[in-house]
């Protein structure tokens, strides 16, 4: 009995394999979007190299929509319509999107105005591998827009997008916005030269986003005309985990690289340096709300402008100092700190030390540098691996910031 239940179960699989299908676009399939439409669940839409002008919808579908040789050859052109790809339909981490260049979005017609390159609606997808470029947003998230949605977005490349220019103010987020309640993961992309011209979060706007996970990013060249250059989050990011990014070059006419007016769960491992412009009277980290058991370990914080600190407490000191350890915050030129923080210098494994990085857009840490072996390894969300994939803790010792020179 035994046997024969085994060889109905290799049949069934076998059977049910058998129903999973390659669709070739355009050898099969005109268009992309003919590809999904053709799809069933389990299929792969595979895309030959080529510019593809049309606005794709997942519809729901737990499918595969990737491109055969790499984003650089594939590009999915919104032509200014909508957004360039759409999931509105409770997909799941088994659609997948992976391999285009999205560009050419713009979510002017979409209900919520969010997702120029890619707009997710109340749904979770897996996101990864894509040139997300020159999309713009409306309300919010001129690469990538989430609403009340926890996707996995993983190893993009979102540059240069931005808002647009029909509208002003929003939620923010040039690169990605994410409004209502999410997990969604922001694992290992590289989020540069976004813009968000009207508001804050010129990189990441976390909007009532509850727990967000966003690890291992760079974070570079991004600009707003408010808070956040960086990342901003409003309202709810209580369950927020920021780990084990690097930040550098982030612009801003009106804020710091990083700001928040509700405190998220933790800052942890990250290398934060400010950009050309910082703006005078504001740090590079900017805590408007701290709450007691929000966790600040292991960072470098270092900021070069006379005229700013490295962090900023805007309206209330640090309630809870014991949750303040092991970070080294530092300004060459000026306050490590804002008044209303305090000195948390020589406390809790706190320094305030030049970090001597290897060069000034190399954040490694040189031989000597004060930061070796000075992190606390019982912080929490720690990575396995830093930043560049090496082990994260060695001899029972970390670094601060993103990368171990162990």
């Amino acid at each position: 009995m035994n046997r024969t239940l085994l060889i109905v179960t290799v049949a069934l699989l076998l059977k049910s394999a058998s129903f999973c299908s390659v669709i070739n676009v355009p050898a099969d399939q005109p268009t992309i979007q003919a590809g999904i439409d053709a799809a069933k669940n389990g299929d792969t839409v595979l895309v030959a190299p080529g510019t593809y002008k049309e606005n794709i919808n997942f519809n729901g579908k737990a499918i595969t929509v990737r491109s055969s040789n790499g984003a650089q050859a594939t590009i999915i052109d919104g032509q200014g319509l909508t957004s360039a790809v759409m999931f509105s339909s409770n997909e799941t981490s088994t659609s997948v999107l992976g391999g285009f260049t999205i560009q050419n979005g713009n979510a002017n017609n979409n209900p919520e105005g969010e997702g120029g390159g890619i707009a997710v609606e109340s749904a979770s997808p897996t996101i990864k591998e894509n040139i997300i470029q020159n999309n713009l947003g409306s309300n919010g998230g001129g690469g990538i827009g989430l609403g009340f949605a926890s996707p996995l977005i993983e190893r993009n490349t979102i540059r240069n997008n931005s808002q647009s220019p029909e509208v002003s103010g929003g939620i923010g987020g040039g690169g990605i916005s994410v409004r209502g309640a999410s997990t969604a993961q922001i694992i290992g992309n590289v989020i540069e030269y976004n813009t968000w011209p009207t508001s804050a979060g010129g990189g990441l706007s976390l909007f009532a986003a509850g727990s967000v996970l966003v690890e291992n990013n760079l974070f570079l060249g991004n600009t707003s005309s408010g808070e956040g250059t960086a990342i901003t989050m409003a309202n709810d990011a209580s369950g927020t985990v920021i780990a084990q990014n690097v930040f550098t070059g982030n612009n801003s006419t009106n804020g710091s690289t990083i700001f928040w007016w509700d405190s998220p769960a933790a800052l942890v491992n990250n290398t934060i340096t400010d950009g050309q412009t910082s703006t005078p009277g504001f740090g590079i980290v900017s805590a408007e709300g701290l709450s007691s058991s929000f966790v600040i370990a292991n960072n470098l914080i270092v900021a070069s402008n006379p005229a700013t600190v490295a962090f900023d407490c805007v309206s209330g000191g640090i309630p809870n100092p014991a949750n303040f350890y092991n970070n080294d915050v530092f300004n060459n030129q000026g306050a490590a700190y804002s008044e209303l923080c305090g000195d948390q210098t020589g406390s809790n494994g706190n320094i305030s030390a030049d970090p001597l990085f290897v060069a000034k857009k190399n954040f490694r840490l040189n031989a000597g540098s004060p930061a070796i072996n000075a992190g606390s390894i019982s912080a929490p969300h720690l990575p396995s691996k830093d930043f560049a994939n090496k082990p994260r803790i060695v001899d029972g010792t970390i670094d601060m910031g993103a990368y171990e020179s162990q």
